[in-house]
């Protein structure tokens, strides 16, 4: 069945929803209770500690096991190399690197490179920390590493990494988390638990205090191999999940920048005098996951086609976000390998369309298809919010949508095991700038229990672009799988983002990094005027 490709013209979905569908759905976006939690010690200005306030905890300090996109991990570990902004690959912890040949890359490592208890950094960190990685499947980095098959130590800074095939985003890999550099001794020492209480890294700023879901305090590390690349002695990093709170307390003073914040108080922030909105673009795609095992409706192509046409992409960005987002087709943002055009800045809303392919799968008034949608409360921007605006357009489609809110750490535990139902708001970051990282999650043979999704020429496609090095084919083996995917639907895409942070203009400066990564030396002290 051949879909069009052309839907642009914006469909007048808030003539057709019901008013009281409309009031759920957007109403939502007013301005939250302020929450009680106690941010009193976070609020003491000192001119040397940076305050921030963030939406939501990290799930673990274990680096290999986090998955989130956006953290302040590494402020705290390290990795052998890192991207710059025109995307070429540096050396950090490695002080140069080398492709000996088309299955082996050789690492000499920087001496006297110091972990936070004293202990120097060696080419056997660097071995125990990608042998966790690629030899513990339970952690999710882990699909990430699959090609090492084997890391040698060559002597004590030397390293090389030998993969089975060869590896065209070797260095991309090893930016992400699972690529963060960890101390055997101790992790062997005290183990995962403790080390995720206490960790432990060579990162420019150490930890000191750190309340699961309540505060984070980092302290600059005196003996960072870099020296002194920050403003601030001290970070604190407060959780503050309600958006109204963390907004307070940057006008107020009790913060110098708070994330996710939402449209409601962009023009409180920015009519404060000395706060302002500061919108970045991220890699990050909101999404449907769409479990498509034959046991649901959704196994049914028509009826993940129909899920699409119901969807009103571009009023969801234009009055949901003000237009700050982009509608997309495809999780292949600008910049990447293997961007399509044609199915960016594009999408296919035909509430008529969605209706026909229903009853083309049978369903109609009197047999009307029912599903359910998990949408997490917490994790993304106004993600319980967007849910019932989206659960609200499938409604009008004829589809009776059930939802699931379920708080951040429910939601990945649910995610994680496999437990998600036909529907599952989310949203897919890319911190490798490689399309490897978000269309191999749609090889069948990564999270196919989850996603029961399996195309043949798709899969063919994205193991043949793993090991080709030529990077224009590969980039046309991207395009050609991208296409099956926007026809086929194993996840519905609904924007690109962009994401807003609120700044103490002066306090700091913030120039937000595509990676979303909450990193204290990418935040110096405002400069005297």
């Amino acid at each position: 069945m051949s879909r069009p490709t052309t839907g642009k013209t914006h469909g007048k979905l808030f003539r057709t929803i019901t008013a009281a569908a409309t009031a759920a759905a957007l109403g939502l976006m007013g301005n939250a209770a302020v929450g009680l939690f106690d941010v009193s010690a976070a609020s003491a200005q000192d001119a040397d500690t940076l305050r921030i306030g963030m939406r939501r905890g990290l799930l673990t300090f274990d680096p290999h096991n986090n998955g989130a996109y956006g953290t302040p991990l590494m402020n705290v570990f390290d990795t052998l190399v890192r991207r710059t902004d025109d995307g070429k690959f540096v050396p950090h912890l490695a002080k140069s690197f080398e492709q000996k040949d088309d299955h082996t890359w050789e690492f000499v490592l920087n001496e006297g490179v110091k972990f936070h208890d004293g202990s120097e950094l060696t080419a056997q960190d660097v071995k125990f920390t990608l042998d966790r990685v690629v030899g513990d499947e339970s952690l999710i980095e882990s699909p990430r590493f699959a090609t090492i098959k084997e890391v040698k130590v060559i002597d004590p800074y030397r390293v090389q990494i030998i993969t089975d095939v060869p590896d065209p985003v070797m260095l991309n890999r090893l930016i992400r988390m699972g690529g963060a550099i960890m101390p055997e001794k101790y992790f062997k020492e005290v183990g995962v638990d403790k080390f995720s209480q206490n960790p432990i890294g060579t990162g420019p700023y150490k930890v000191v205090r750190y309340n699961v879901d309540q505060q984070i305090v980092l302290e600059k590390f005196a003996d960072y191999f870099k020296g002194d690349v920050s403003d601030w002695d001290k970070a604190v990093l407060t959780i503050l999940p309600e958006a109204s709170t963390r907004v307070n307390e940057l006008i107020t003073g009790g913060m110098d920048l708070v994330d996710e914040v939402p449209p409601s108080e962009w023009a409180r922030v920015n009519g404060n005098g000395n706060t302002a909105i500061v919108p970045g673009d991220s890699t990050q795609v909101i999404l449907l996951m769409v479990n498509s095992n034959e046991q649901f409706p959704t196994s049914d192509m028509r009826v993940r086609q129909a899920i699409d046409y119901a969807i009103d992409d571009k009023l969801i960005v234009d009055k949901f976000f003000q237009g700050m987002g982009t509608p997309t087709r495809t999780h292949i943002t600008p910049g990447i390998l293997g961007f399509n055009e044609d199915y960016y800045d594009t999408y296919l809303y035909d509430l008529e369309k969605a209706k026909a392919l229903l009853a083309e799968a049978g369903y109609d008034a009197g047999h009307p298809l029912s599903l359910t949608l998990q949408v997490p409360k917490g994790r993304y921007l106004l993600d319980s919010e967007l849910g019932q605006l989206v659960g609200a357009m499938l409604q009008v489609a004829g589809i009776q949508v059930n939802f699931e809110f379920l708080e951040n750490s429910k939601y990945v535990e649910v995610r994680n095991n496999n437990n998600n139902k036909e529907l599952m708001l989310a949203g897919y970051g890319n911190s490798m700038f490689d399309p490897f990282l978000p269309l191999n999650a749609l090889n069948s043979k990564t999270y196919f229990e989850r996603l029961g999704y399996r195309n043949e020429r798709v899969d063919e496609l994205l193991d043949k672009a793993e090991s080709t090095v030529d990077q224009a084919s590969r980039a046309e083996m991207y395009r050609e799988a991208q296409a099956i995917l926007a026809e086929e639907l194993p996840f519905i895409y609904i924007y690109a983002e962009q994401y807003f942070t609120g700044i103490n203009t002066d306090r700091v400066e913030f120039h937000p990094p595509t990676s979303k990564d909450v990193l204290i030396e990418d935040m110096p002290k405002k400069k005297a005027d």
